[in-house]
């Protein structure tokens, strides 16, 4: 069984953490880019009781993932997590059509319509007719979606490794176990 042991809690943002041996509840720090403006988001505030969202796996979930996207919208701001998501995915998967790469992302057809439009509004990617199916577009990143998608690849690589970076080699290899499991 993997035991996650907890961080020590020091000043600032804090975030839950779980003892999967004996299934405690602690806290501890996950990082520090949070602003400390009024009013700014404070992932686990230790004046704040949760009640049962304290126990809730996907409540601890999203406010993770509140905390990633605010430090990703900080450091990035021309692309949104799911636009860097549809570079990478676009390159990586040559012939994808938008159809797919909705599913891949698990979006609904309005939603990856409208994140293709603005990628495409920007001049990261074409839309080019696919030669084995006539209903269907090819999504193709263009020279300047290359770029960015490599200049993006570096500032996400710094943005994650600063969001994890109170976390060891092997926490990480835990926590990516176990959210695979959902």
């Amino acid at each position: 069984m993997y035991a996650l042991h907890t961080m020590s809690a020091g000043s600032g943002g804090c975030v839950k953490g779980w003892d999967l041996v004996s299934g405690s509840v602690a806290r501890g720090r996950i990082h520090e880019t949070a602003s400390e403006a009024p009013g700014a988001f404070e992932q686990w505030p230790a004046d704040v009781t949760f009640g049962v969202l304290g126990d809730l796996v996907g409540y601890a979930i999203r406010r993770a993932q509140i905390a990633i996207y605010k430090d990703f919208d900080a450091s990035i701001a021309d692309l949104t997590p799911p636009m860097f998501a549809a570079l990478v995915l676009i390159e990586a998967n040559p012939g994808i059509n938008q159809s797919r790469l909705g599913q891949i992302m698990g979006v609904n057809r309005a939603t990856i319509m409208a994140l293709i439009d603005r990628l495409a509004d920007l001049k990261l990617l074409t839309r080019v007719a696919s030669v084995t199916d006539k209903r269907a577009n090819v999504l193709k990143l263009t020279a300047l979606g290359q770029r960015r998608r490599l200049r993006a690849i570096d500032e996400v690589k710094a943005h994650d490794a600063r969001v994890a970076r109170n976390l060891t080699k092997a926490e990480l290899a835990i926590l990516r176990h176990l959210l695979g499991k959902f």
